[in-house]
């Protein structure tokens, strides 16, 4: 069964109201079949890989679609950005259908993969782009100039593709993606084979883009990226979303509350385990090892008046208070409270998919286009 906010956002799109209109992308009803085994015959069992997905992406947002392996997040990525064709269901990019109008959609494309000249230079490579993309002649060196900067590659500027690391190639792949501030940006696991100073260049950028206008989808392996970057997140599992919102929405929704970690001074666990059941109702004793206590406390909890029983929120301050007064009398020396993961909430609700059929048609039959020539 779908998840109300799933529903409600079936419910937003097929309405068609003023939210979707003024969105940047609306992907409605999205279906996508593969044909079973290898028989020209039209009895051929079908595998549902995208089982009518819904979702809207408004402008200056970046949209994180995840899932495990199998999910149907690849096959959905590639409906997006026209590499296949879905079996039905429209996706609308500012107002146009994308099955139906092939040009002019402003769009980038940082693939998985990279697809670049290796005989070209850094700077040769964005220039060619750059004249895909339309470019007026006279903007192309001082806009290459810029993305040169922007992306860290002014050592490299003169230098063969061919030459360059993996690391520096996903720059340039990213690079070419933004060329000429297009209106909608698709990356595809855009900071695979960056080290981590790169990585959180390369966030930045995603930011600054979002901050003047660009709007982004993104598909990656790291939460922390996913945490950083995305304003709104849906998480596949079975080619349909388990769950769709911003991060703080999700941790509310399906988070198992606040995770605290004490670190006892001494050999007290025993004792500092009691006072700590006593002080704050609700907690939960997880672990411990050594003299480090894990626990839990719900974001709410029960409240009874005598006759009534009541659900309250948690009050934080309380918690921080109490564990602040152990620490001052040295029965602690440190704690730390920190909210549910956006990991721990993948794992929860999409796991390991058993069948990765779904992936395995994708690359049976995925096509070795290289972004300067895919259809959008």
């Amino acid at each position: 069964q779908f998840d109300e906010d799933v529903r409600r956002e079936r419910q937003l799109i097929l309405h068609d109201n003023e939210t979707t209109k003024s969105s940047v992308i609306v992907v409605g009803d999205l279906v996508k079949e593969f044909k079973e085994g290898k028989s020209k015959s039209n009895d051929k069992s079908t595998y549902l890989a995208v089982n009518h997905l819904n979702f809207h992406v408004q402008k200056r947002a970046c949209f994180g679609l995840l899932g495990a392996n199998g999910a149907g997040k690849t096959t959905t990525f590639r409906m997006l950005v026209n590499d296949i064709k879905s079996t039905s269901g429209k996706i609308i990019i500012n107002g146009r259908n994308i099955n139906q109008t092939k040009r002019d959609l402003e769009i980038g494309f940082c693939p998985q993969f990279d697809w670049l000249l290796h005989d070209l230079t850094v700077l040769e490579t964005l220039t060619l782009f750059a004249k895909l993309k339309g470019v007026e002649a006279s903007e192309i060196s001082e806009m290459c100039n810029n993305i040169v900067n922007i992306f860290g590659l002014e050592t490299y500027e003169n230098r063969r593709v061919q030459k360059l690391s993996g690391g520096n190639k996903r720059k340039v792949s990213a690079a070419l993606a933004f060329m000429a501030n297009p209106a909608l940006v698709f990356l595809d696991e855009p900071t695979t084979g960056l080290d981590a100073a790169a990585k959180r260049k390369l966030w930045k950028v995603i930011r600054a883009a979002r901050d003047v206008g660009l709007t982004i989808i993104m598909t990656s392996h790291s939460m922390e990226e996913c945490e950083a970057l995305c304003t709104k997140i849906g998480i596949m599992k079975m080619g349909q979303f388990m769950c769709l919102g911003n991060l703080q929405h999700l941790r509310n929704r399906f988070g198992n509350g606040y995770a605290i970690k004490v670190k006892v001074v001494g050999d007290n666990l025993d004792n500092i385990k009691a006072q700590l059941m006593t002080d704050i109702p609700g907690i939960e004793i997880q672990d411990q090892h050594n003299e480090v206590l894990f626990c839990n406390v719900p974001f709410s909890h029960s409240s009874t008046d005598g006759r009534n029983t009541t659900q309250l929120p948690y009050n934080l301050a309380h918690v921080f208070e109490i564990l602040n007064k152990k620490k001052e009398q040295k029965i602690i020396e440190s704690y730390s409270v920190t909210q549910t993961t956006l990991e721990q909430i993948f794992v929860q609700l999409a796991g390991e998919d058993e069948d990765i059929l779904s992936d395995q048609k994708d690359n049976n039959n995925k096509q070795t286009i290289p972004p300067m020539t895919t259809r959008l």
